[in-house]
C-alpha cells in the first residue's frame, strides 16, 4: 500500500513540474480580469544560469489550493529578479525548487486578493551544487520599502490604481 501511495505521489508531483506555467510580469497598462490580483517578489540567488543557455533554469514552482490546482512557477530570469504577476484570487502552495534535473520540495504559501497588490517578500536562494546531489538554503525577507520604489519606477499606474499589502509568504524547504 505504501508503494502505490508514494508512486501515485511521485507521478502527481512530475505532472505537476511538467506543466506548470511559467508567470509572465504583467505589462504596463494591462488591467486585471475579474477576480485577480497581483503578487509581487524579487528572487535572489547565487546562480546565475539566466546568462548561459546551456544551463538549466531556477524555477520556484507552486500552485493554487483549491480550483483548477493550475502550476505556476516564477522563473530567475536576471540578478535580483522583480516578479509583478497577475493570477486568480486564492490560495497557493509552493512545491519545489526546481533546477535541471535537481529539486528541492518546500511548504508554505501566500494568498493573493482580488484586484489588490500583495508582496510576498523577497525570496533569497542560495545553492550548493554537487555531483549528484543540490542543497541550499531558501529564506524570505520583508523589503516592502524598496518594491515600492520598484514598483514605482516600473509600474507607477498599479500603485494607483490597487491597494498594495505585505503579507509575507511562508517559504521553508523540506
Amino acid at each position: 500500500m505504501m508503494f502505490k501511495q508514494k508512486l501515485v505521489l511521485s507521478l502527481a508531483f512530475l505532472f505537476l513540474s511538467a506543466c506548470a506555467s511559467s508567470t509572465k510580469n504583467i505589462k504596463v497598462g494591462q488591467g486585471l480580469e475579474t477576480n485577480q490580483g497581483i503578487v509581487v517578489t524579487k528572487i535572489h540567488s547565487n546562480w546565475d544560469g539566466y546568462n548561459n543557455p546551456l544551463l538549466a533554469d531556477l524555477e520556484f514552482i507552486f500552485s493554487q489550493k483549491e480550483g483548477k490546482k493550475k502550476g505556476y512557477k516564477f522563473v530567475l530570469t536576471k540578478a535580483d529578479d522583480l516578479k509583478v504577476v497577475a493570477l486568480p484570487a486564492g490560495d497557493y502552495q509552493w512545491f519545489r525548487i526546481l533546477f535541471g534535473n535537481y529539486y528541492m520540495e518546500l511548504e508554505g504559501g501566500f494568498t493573493i486578493k482580488s484586484n489588490e497588490i500583495t508582496y510576498i517578500g523577497d525570496i533569497y536562494s542560495q545553492l550548493n551544487l554537487g555531483m549528484f546531489s543540490m542543497s541550499g538554503e531558501t529564506r524570505v525577507t520583508d523589503e516592502s520599502a524598496q518594491i515600492k520604489n520598484d514598483l514605482q519606477a516600473h509600474f507607477p499606474k498599479l500603485l494607483e490604481i490597487h491597494k498594495i499589502t505585505t503579507d509575507l509568504t511562508l517559504l521553508k524547504q523540506m
